[in-house]
């Protein structure tokens, strides 16, 4: 396949400081930042759906396995226990994209950004490092799995077998599409229940505090400016090290269901909603600068989007997707530059 030709740096234009302060005198509006809250508990709700239904299809795959005396060799030709499998992943499929679309807000405050932790960035006791999880699962058996890493992760390496320690080990076509191919495996169902049943206690947990958190000016463009630069060294990194890349060759156990391109699609949608809240605001300051930001960020949102699309239909290598992360963290780090100069105008400290 043809190498992409390097893309052009975007380069970052600090506005003058006499632009900054053109409308200075200017009424700003006032500080109403409820849109971010409504914008939040709304997706949550649609999470709390979806882990529901996760629920839901773990204790009925649990109950057929126990009725099965968990022979999974048995459980394989269940037609009811495949069936609850695939509600259980329909169930994970509709919440793990929604969180995407609110971790930038639950990542970048204070009160909230344990669950993300918890829900979906914290690594396990195995992989360590500064964000292991603060958690041990219980599972109906008895068994105790110390630190097992965030729980979107743990239900996918359930659901779709990619974490062996979580798989009975005996292939079936979970899919139905006749052939047993990726994640085709049925998964422990005591390891499946108890993650289940964690991931939805969390998400609901999360559902309480977000109810109880009122947006500051801080928050959120504490928010933005810790979340926009995680475009490359994040969501690149992931998406390079996985099977949408590197296809048999991973090593990742997460990200292999959904694309970290379609992730990233959802976080900037959260982004743009956070700054939705501060752009009247921004705007009353200064309307070129205003104008800046909210063009960057759908910028950046139509770029992911149209590799996401392309993604689909063809494969990109290492070597291209290095100089699409590039192309990706110039745009990112341009927003950033311009949300730190938004943040001084308006008189919030943010640090980056």
């Amino acid at each position: 396949m043809t190498r992409l030709s390097p893309l052009p740096l975007l380069t970052l234009t600090l506005l003058p400081t006499a632009l900054l302060a053109t409308h200075a005198g200017a009424a700003t509006p006032g500080n109403d930042l409820s849109g971010v809250k409504t914008y939040l508990t709304a997706r949550l709700q649609v999470q709390a759906k979806g882990t529901a239904a996760l629920v839901r299809g773990a204790d009925a795959y649990y109950a057929r396995a126990r009725a099965a005396g968990f022979d999974y060799r048995k459980l394989s030709s269940d037609r009811a226990a495949v069936a609850a499998l695939r509600a259980a992943r329909a169930g994970w499929t509709q919440a793990s994209p929604v969180y995407e679309e609110v971790e930038g807000i639950v990542a970048g405050v204070n009160s909230l950004s344990q669950y993300d932790l918890i829900l979906d960035a914290g690594t396990s006791a195995a992989e360590g490092g500064e964000d292991v999880v603060p958690f041990d699962l219980k599972l109906p058996n008895g068994r105790v799995l110390p630190r097992p890493g965030n729980l979107f992760g743990v239900n996918e390496g359930t659901l779709w077998n990619t974490v062996r320690t979580f798989s009975s080990g005996v292939p079936t076509d979970v899919d139905g599409d006749g052939r047993v191919g990726f994640g085709d495996a049925l998964p422990d169902a005591n390891v499946l229940k108890a993650a289940a049943t964690e991931l939805n206690r969390q998400t609901n947990a999360l559902q309480a505090a977000a109810a109880a958190w009122t947006p500051t000016q801080s928050d959120v463009f504490g928010a933005l400016v810790g979340n926009v630069p995680t475009v490359g060294p994040v969501f690149f990194e992931n998406w390079k090290t996985s099977r949408f890349v590197l296809g048999s060759r991973t090593t990742r156990t997460d990200f292999v269901v959904i694309s970290r391109l379609s992730d990233l699609q959802g976080n900037v949608a959260s982004w743009e909603a956070m700054y939705r809240g501060l752009s009247p605001q921004v705007k009353a300051r200064n309307a070129q600068l205003d104008a800046q930001i909210t063009s960057g960020l759908g910028s950046l949102k139509g770029y992911v989007a149209r590799l996401s699309v392309q993604e689909k239909v063809r494969h990109f290598t290492p070597e291209q997707a290095d100089t699409l992360q590039q192309e990706a963290q110039n745009r990112a780090t341009v927003i950033t530059g311009r949300l730190m100069q938004a943040a001084a105008l308006l008189g919030v400290k943010v640090s980056e």
